[in-house]
């Protein structure tokens, strides 16, 4: 029997937080009796430290009672203290089980155990436990199905220049705005705080405008938006480089063995028959070099917020081809069956093309409306065009490239969501189902979109637009 980490007493202490408001009522009725109410506030601290004490030994007793084990090969967890607990994963049932390494964690010994299987609540650990250190190895030891066979299947390490490419390519200003939002009001206080200690937005003005003067023609406030979507890019960028540096994998078929993080270390042991898909992820970029990074859905990876479920991150085409057969039997990235028609490009580009001209339209009222500030609209009017017009291109791309092959064995679907284009490999097992939908405007043209839904933790949907009705019943009447 083991227990967790000390630190995990303040954990559970915390959730009994509620019990200060009995010292801090007898506070202010104590108060209110001046001028002798301090002293009588200060005659009652032992009442304060009391419930302080209180707080420390609730959390105690959780920590105290609550244990763990390993049970002929099985995890199990033993809590309660008047009523009794005990939770049993067998390691089969398994699909990930995740040892994290947090730098702040270091000087006390102590890290995070994640323990997932296909049941558990979608982006949360059906375990998490804060254990020391030393009792790692030991879960390495006596967990035997969690561990690989042979250690000869498949083994590399991505080169750094590899991580740099896939960090610069995977990042965007919009992920850098939500670490940025998540900072500002879950560190609340402190977030304010250090704007005010450093007089951040007055430095923001004075460096836009200083840029400004150098940059002739662009004003002040144009180079303040540059600079916010370069600072939001960059902060994603420097988490993805962090959070995916030193990255490792191994396997044998039958485990999946993932270890990545610089600051913070992260250790994966998966159960490949656990795995839901493999997603081949491309942008515009990527897919004109010919590069790709390889993902997989399984509970338990890359379920975490700002986490994409890397299995590797940059392959070129012969590597991938060499290392899809080790994640699913006889996997292969094989021809589109059905694909769409270049006829059914206007369902593509449709949306993009009509934000072109309201952003136009919109630039020219903006104009007409406030002309002394032409620098500003014809400034936010090139940042709005740039994402719509790149977005064109890409569904241009995607209208070529997109379509699904269905074997009697697997499903290779090719799709584009947003500026990402997607490769899924799955067994048709994997197929939770599939549906046609047809739009008014599609039913003349004899098109649909086919929506396939996959086996995972969450829902799954993903959408091959604008196909052939015909073509796609019979495909789909097909699957065994």
């Amino acid at each position: 029997m083991h227990r967790e980490h000390p630190l995990r007493i303040i954990r559970y202490s915390i959730r009994n937080i509620w019990l200060l408001a009995f010292p801090l009522m007898r506070g202010i009725f104590s108060m209110r009796a001046a001028p002798k109410g301090f002293l009588h506030w200060i005659q009652g601290t032992w009442f304060d430290l009391l419930i302080l004490l209180l707080i420390l030994g609730f959390g105690w007793l959780r920590w105290f009672f609550r244990k763990f084990t390993i049970e002929k090969g099985d995890l199990c967890v033993h809590e309660g203290i008047f009523l009794r607990h005990s939770r049993y994963l067998p390691a089969e049932r398994l699909s990930a089980l995740t040892l994290e390494y947090p730098f702040w964690l270091k000087p006390v010994g102590g890290m995070y155990l994640y323990a997932d299987t296909a049941s558990g609540v979608p982006h949360a650990s059906d375990l998490r436990l804060l254990i020391r250190r030393r009792d790692a190895e030991k879960f390495r030891k006596t967990l035997p199905k969690m561990q690989p066979v042979c250690r000869h299947g498949c083994r590399q390490r991505v080169r750094p220049w590899r991580i740099l490419l896939f960090s610069v390519i995977f990042s965007s200003s919009f992920s850098g705005a939500l670490y940025t939002a998540a900072f500002w009001f879950q560190g609340g206080r402190i977030s304010r705080d250090l704007l005010e200690e450093f007089a951040l937005p007055q430095r923001l003005g004075e460096i836009s405008e200083e840029l400004a003067r150098r940059l002739y023609g662009i004003p002040p406030a144009a180079v303040t938006i540059g600079i916010i979507v370069l600072s939001t890019w960059l902060l994603s960028f420097v988490n993805n480089l962090l959070r995916y540096g030193s990255f490792y994998m191994e396997t044998d078929r039958r485990m999946l063995f993932v270890s990545s993080g610089i600051l913070t270390k992260r250790s994966f042991f998966l159960h490949t028959d656990k795995i839901n898909f493999i997603d081949i992820r491309q942008n515009l970029l990527t897919k004109l070099c010919r590069m790709f990074s390889l993902a997989i859905n399984c509970p338990g990876y890359g379920s975490r917020r700002g986490a994409i479920p890397v299995c590797l991150p940059i392959l070129k085409k012969d590597e991938i081809a060499h290392t899809l057969p080790l994640l699913f039997p006889d996997a292969a990235m094989i021809p589109n069956a059905l694909r769409p028609p270049l006829t059914a490009f206007w369902g593509y580009i449709w949306a993009p093309v009509l934000g072109v001209g309201a952003a136009i339209s919109a630039a020219v009222i903006c104009r007409q409306l406030f002309p002394s500030a032409n620098q500003i609209t014809g400034f936010v009017l090139v940042m709005v065009l740039i994402p719509l017009i790149w977005m064109i291109i890409v569904q241009i791309g995607a209208l070529c490239t997109s379509g699904v092959n269905i074997t009697d064995s697997q499903i290779c679907l090719r799709f584009c969501r947003g500026f990402v284009f997607h490769t899924i490999i799955a067994g048709t097992g994997q197929l939770a189902s599939v549906r046609i939908h047809r739009n008014l405007w599609q039913l003349p043209f004899g098109k649909c979109n086919v929506v396939f839904y996959f086996r995972s933790e969450h829902r799954q949907r993903c959408v091959l637009r604008n196909v052939e009705y015909v073509k796609a019943v019979q495909m789909l009447h097909s699957i065994k």
